[in-house]
């Protein structure tokens, strides 16, 4: 039987005479199992006392699950959760996925973008978007401005340099001006993104979810960068801009590793406002910065002010080691896609994730334009990041033991092996060393091979649960090529 894999499923535990066994995984990586006896085990009869202990016993979780219901009602009455907000029946604005570390980014499988604006508002969108009717460039120039700052010891990190008076020099140099000044300037790069998605469910058939994020114009001929998951899986990607004019767009390319996405309208008669490119890699902790985003789906054009809290934050990302700019402009759900600029009014950054937490504040990030740059330009000329090498092997995270039991047969969480098109290694192989190095994770294990080649090779030592013994193989690393989903008729 197949079935469908979801590493946060919990499993029972399984029976074994006269006690359950609960396997479990320790920090450090022991495996071990707890056994806890069976009470119905043994004489297989149940005393009168034992009868009376049970009804009293279900007599009260039935208490107290009904209070659990009523105090889950009197939330969602005061939260909108499960219910109307004041923007009406069935809109949401809080459409966050926690990610590893309490890291949130915004959209999921059931709504790929930031947040969801009410249904009308999606309708009047889609009614009064101008299609394309020409093709996108295969080309783009885009002019971008080089690093100023040196690297004197050769670490990849810039050195501070200070001018006649000893005062710090900043990204923005001698351009530096106010923020009114640099919001006049800028403002009409960003645009508001709007998205639409046919989602099939079994139980209720097909169903549409609506999304909504920021994205900024980067090129004259109508290309504009945004994030991955503020588009991933949309069906119709509509473009709002600054005077209200809207476009349908079309998505040239999208990269999941980077949440670096490009999408293109077809503008032509009219002069696009494009975003002077700068070089992130010049920015200096305590710089001014300003975010321009639209926060909630529905508040275009919002600025938010802040510095520059760190310029390398490694962080993970649905399984990916991300270094991003550290941020303390406010970043709320519709943000992400959106321009962070510094006071020149150069785009240093593209916002895609923020902390949220009640005891946190002031925790947003950004990917350094720098980055940005070189995915925007691939995704330009070939629809995805060209030379990028991985494994031939699709590999799943499974952290609690019940997830592995169910669908390898085994005891020990870790990364698995799910599809492979490779004769020595097997689906259900549990993956252990990588050239040598011990990953427990996809993220370790693509940090691993990220600064390989295709075509190099990797020596593999995995666990096989079938015949209980480590198997190494050596394995050539392929190009990644990312799979494209049409959309929904």
């Amino acid at each position: 039987m197949n079935h469908d894999f979801d590493p946060n499923e919990s499993r029972p535990s399984y029976e074994a005479g006269d006690s359950t066994q609960t396997e479990y995984t320790t920090p450090d990586g022991g495996h071990g199992m707890v056994y806890t006896p069976n009470p119905s085990a043994g004489s297989g009869r149940t005393s009168p006392r034992g009868w009376v202990i049970a009804l009293a016993a279900v007599a009260l979780t039935v208490v107290l699950m009904g209070g659990c219901v009523l105090g889950v009602l009197a939330v969602a009455r005061f939260t909108g959760l499960g219910g109307t907000s004041d923007g009406g029946e069935g809109e949401r604005t809080d459409g966050e996925v926690q990610t590893a570390d309490g890291l949130y980014i915004n959209g999921d499988e059931s709504e790929p973008a930031e947040t969801s604006p009410d249904e009308q508002t999606v309708e009047n969108d889609l009614e009064g978007a101008q299609t394309a009717e020409g093709t996108a460039p295969s080309h783009a120039s885009i002019d971008k401005k080089e690093p100023q700052r040196a690297d004197a010891n050769g670490d990849g990190k810039a050195e501070i340099e200070t001018d006649a008076a000893g005062r710090v020099l900043t990204s923005a140099g001698a351009d530096a001006t106010t923020i009114p000044t640099v919001v006049a300037r800028v403002a009409d790069t960003v645009v508001e993104i709007s998205t639409e998605t046919l989602v099939q469910s079994g139980r209720v058939g097909q169903y549409i979810t609506s999304g909504a994020g920021s994205g900024v114009i980067v090129s004259e001929d109508g290309f504009i960068v945004t994030n991955h998951h503020v588009i991933d899986g949309a069906d119709t990607i509509i473009v709002r801009l600054t005077d209200g004019a809207k476009y349908e767009a079309t998505l040239i390319g999208s990269d999941e590793q980077t949440d670096v996405a490009v999408l293109w309208i077809d503008a032509a008669g009219r002069d696009l406002t494009v975003a002077p490119l700068g070089a992130s890699f010049d920015l200096v902790v305590g710089e001014d910065i300003i975010a321009i985003g639209n926060p909630l789906g529905s508040l275009g054009g919002t600025v938010t002010e802040g510095i520059v809290s760190a310029t390398e934050r490694t962080i993970t990302i649905d399984h990916v080691d991300m270094t991003l700019l550290q941020v303390s402009a406010p970043i709320n759900p519709g943000n992400s896609g959106g321009g962070l600029f510094n006071m020149a009014g150069e785009l240093v950054g593209i916002v895609n994730a923020k902390y949220s937490s009640e005891e946190i504040e002031g925790l947003s990030f950004a990917i350094p334009v720098d980055t940005a740059y070189d995915v925007i330009l691939e995704l330009i000329d070939h629809g995805y990041v060209k030379g990028r090498p991985a494994l031939d092997a699709t590999l799943v995270d499974v952290t609690n033991v019940q997830t592995a039991l169910y669908y390898f047969g085994s005891r020990y969480t870790g990364v698995y092996i799910w599809e492979t098109n490779v004769n020595d290694i097997k689906k259900g192989d549990l993956v252990l060393t990588v050239d040598g190095i011990e990953v427990t994770s996809m993220a370790e294990v693509q940090t691993v091979i990220s600064g390989k080649g295709v075509g190099d090779t990797v020596e593999l030592v995995v666990y096989r649960s079938s015949t209980k013994k480590q198997v190494t193989v050596t394995l050539s690393l392929v190009e990644y090529v990312p799979t494209v989903t049409e959309p929904a008729a």
